[in-house]
């Protein structure tokens, strides 16, 4: 509902008489699932439903809905709209259903972390190794630096029905300064809506790496052998 009031305007000697309406300062919002956490200019104020008052002077405000297992979303709710409720839906977060991150127990995504080579295993055994663990499971290398130990693969991208994320492997020779054989590993992985696009200022840090490159840390264990 709405309340209408008249302005008047003379033109040429012409009065003219406008009509402007006033759109209702109260409005519904309803989200799905309704176990959404619903928060209203950065403060969470309820779950699945909420009623807006806007102020005099607010011409929107900023929505946004987070719920688990689904993707976060932000919105504007400007003043004007005139409807009176307002529905949104949060997508499935298909990316965290295939990933794995501190919760399942794996807090390596896009941090260091060192393989000591067992004993009695040479340079050329661990770096023929490395290089078949690498390419297996990214395919593509751009850094293959045998005299330094460096190994860094191609981002590989991994598409979902409104995400992208992208995985890559980085191995890098560590000088311990004793009797050892050492490599410093990461993982890299990073995650984009898929409407941005594969633009590198598109993605940002994901903290989960995709269950099907959870087998790249298994190989690098028990081929190696490792102290984490």
């Amino acid at each position: 509902m709405f309340k209408s009031f008249f302005r008047f305007f003379l033109i040429g000697g012409i009065v003219l008489i406008m009509s402007q309406g006033v759109f209702a300062q109260k409005k519904t919002v309803y989200v799905i699932p309704e176990t959404a956490k619903i928060f209203y200019n950065g403060h969470e104020v309820g779950n699945g439903s909420y009623q807006i008052k806007f102020s005099r002077n607010e011409d929107f405000v900023v929505l946004k809905f987070e719920a688990a297992g689904y993707i976060s979303r932000t919105v504007k709710l400007f003043k004007n709209n005139p409807k009176k409720t307002i529905s949104y839906e949060l997508f499935v977060d298909e990316a965290e259903m295939n990933s794995i991150g501190a919760g399942e127990g794996v807090d390596l995504a896009n941090k260091f972390f060192t393989i000591t080579v067992k004993k009695g295993m040479t340079e050329d055994e661990v770096w023929k190794r490395l290089m078949n663990i690498a390419v297996t499971n990214f395919e593509n290398v751009e850094i293959r630096d045998k005299a330094a130990g460096w190994i860094k693969t191609a981002w590989i991208n991994s598409t979902f029905l409104y995400q992208i994320v992208r995985t890559r492997l980085e191995i890098q020779l560590q000088f311990t300064g004793e009797n050892e054989l050492a490599y410093r590993v990461r993982i890299s992985s990073e995650i984009a809506d898929k409407d941005c696009g594969l633009s590198n200022q598109c993605f940002t840090k994901y903290d989960r790496i995709l269950k099907k490159y959870e087998q790249v840390i298994s190989e690098l264990q028990t081929s190696l052998g490792s102290n984490f």
